[in-house]
């Protein structure tokens, strides 16, 4: 019984201290203010001016979508005027004068012929005659005066390169007795077995040490 009366008084206890609790009363709004909805036109509008997007691409502010309607086939200078160069009637073309042509080739040529047009009918071609052989070119020049003191091609010289070589120069030295040493080349032709050939031919076949005088010449040996 004891505890009974004291659940009793601990329920009694416990439903006093719980309470509905009373309404809130809202403030109302004050007047000339209206409420921001979630999306406020004006400031995405405001947020699109401040838009650090390049202004050239295109925006709604800048470009906008025309309806494209397609011309009839032949219309597209239907709207420009017509700008005639010659009148629709009563043509007038200042033409030169008409020119006579010849009734034949022999009268075309009379009129203006071009020099001697007959020249070459009832001639055989031209008979060519063979090069002799040459093995080289040899071209002698005096160092002092630049006097060309000899130039022919010989036929005896037989380089023993059989690829092309370029022309070269030697420097030869010239005294009573003949050459003042082997001859010097300055240029070389590009193969070693070339310049030593015609170094040797110059003194030994040759023999520019007899043809010339006491002094310095240049020599030039070509294909």
């Amino acid at each position: 019984m004891w505890a009974s009366a004291a659940g009793v008084l601990v329920l009694a206890w416990l439903a006093f201290l719980v309470r509905i609790p009373a309404p809130v009363q809202l403030p109302a709004p004050e007047a000339g203010r209206s409420p921001v909805g979630l999306v406020d036109p004006v400031v995405i509008e405001r947020t699109m001016l401040f838009d650090l997007t390049p202004l050239f691409l295109p925006t709604e502010f800048n470009s906008s979508r025309k309806p494209y309607v397609p011309r009839e086939p032949g219309t597209a200078f239907a709207g420009f005027p017509a700008r005639l160069t010659f009148a629709e009637s009563g043509l007038a073309l200042h033409l030169p004068p008409a020119a006579a042509v010849p009734e034949n080739p022999a009268e075309a040529l009379a009129g203006d012929p071009p020099g001697a047009p007959f020249i070459g009918f009832g001639r055989s071609d031209l008979k060519v005659e063979t090069l002799p052989p040459r093995g080289a070119y040899v071209e002698i020049v005096d160092a002092g005066s630049g006097k060309r003191v000899f130039g022919q091609p010989v036929a005896d010289a037989h380089p023993p390169s059989p690829s092309p070589w370029r022309p070269m120069e030697f420097v030869a030295a010239v005294d009573p007795a003949g050459l003042v040493g082997p001859v010097v080349a300055t240029v070389s032709s590009g193969a070693g077995d070339v310049d030593d050939y015609f170094a040797r031919y110059l003194a030994e076949t040759l023999r520019v040490g007899q043809r010339l005088a006491p002094g310095f010449y240049r020599i030039s040996v070509g294909p």
